[in-house]
């Protein structure tokens, strides 16, 4: 009579089991919420079967399981309680939201390709543009230095020969004050002239430059005195002497071998960018 008055005023629902087993123990709800580190409000709603609607189902029942465990009742004595208060709900996935979700890499990845192709773009334009500016500028130099020897070139060869320096002109021709002749004694004074060729072309400032090419070119000594202004042809050499070092401003690099103090100097930069080649040459 007895076991069936108890099996009456058993309790019929999770909460209720669980409060039972709870007082039985001897825990307050306190104590029951700091052991599963919970609220002490998710207690007293578990115990009273309120299902608070901003917890999921899976975690609702994973609190039961837990206070089950510490009350020691079993999990198959509570599953039929269980599966009437949290029932398992299938969660929804809205397709507009995973959509939107992978759409938006999708723009961020459009945007910054756009960004970088418009870079690239920009740093194409800004090399060309160097690169155009950088031809004009060697263009305009040359058009100024042909610019500059179109009077000399007017007067012919002859003309451009006259700044040489180097005295082979002269060579076996009478002084300005000294009467033509055509006798032998004529021919005497004309043995002295070679030595100072060859004294001209030995000289440690001497600079000889050999061209395969027509070449435009300018010469300056250390005094700023303009050595050489013109256009020398293809087979045509040229000494200078004055003081060094030399400046130079060469139209055909490729066309010019330049020799100074018997040594050759080195084009082959400027030969190389097919620019004009300014330098200055001094003694090593």
């Amino acid at each position: 009579m007895n076991t069936e008055a108890l099996q009456d005023q058993a309790p019929t629902t999770t909460g209720g089991r669980l409060r039972q087993a709870r007082e039985n123990m001897g825990l307050s709800q306190q104590a029951v919420a700091e052991r599963l580190c919970l609220k002490v409000s998710t207690v007293r709603d578990i115990e009273d079967d309120h299902a608070n609607p901003n917890l999921a189902s899976t975690f609702l029942r994973g609190y039961i399981r837990s206070y089950a465990r510490l009350v020691h009742i079993s999990e198959e004595e509570l599953m039929p309680m269980m599966a009437k208060q949290a029932p398992i709900k299938a969660s929804k996935v809205a397709p507009m939201q995973s959509f939107s979700l992978g759409k938006t890499p999708k723009k961020h990845d459009g945007w910054l390709m756009g960004f970088t192709w418009l870079i690239l773009f920009v740093v194409i334009g800004l090399t060309g543009a160097w690169w155009w500016q950088n031809h004009q500028a060697q263009q305009q130099d040359i058009a100024n230095m042909s610019d500059q020897s179109s009077a000399q070139l007017s007067q012919g060869d002859e003309a451009t020969s006259v700044p040489l320096g180097d005295g082979a002109d002269d060579v076996g021709q009478p002084p300005a004050d000294q009467p033509a002749d055509a006798g032998a004694p004529s021919a005497a004074p004309s043995a002295p002239a070679a030595p100072e060729a060859g004294a001209a072309n030995a000289d440690g400032n001497a600079l000889v430059m050999n061209f395969t090419g027509d070449c435009w070119l300018e010469v300056f000594d250390a005094g700023g005195k303009k050595l050489f202004s013109g256009i020398q042809h293809s087979g045509a050499t040229l000494n200078l002497t004055g003081q060094a070092p030399y400046k130079l401003k060469i139209g055909a690099p490729a066309a010019v071998q330049v020799q100074y103090q018997g040594k050759p100097v080195d084009l082959s930069r400027f030969i190389r960018s097919n620019q004009v080649a300014r330098l200055t040459v001094a003694a090593q």
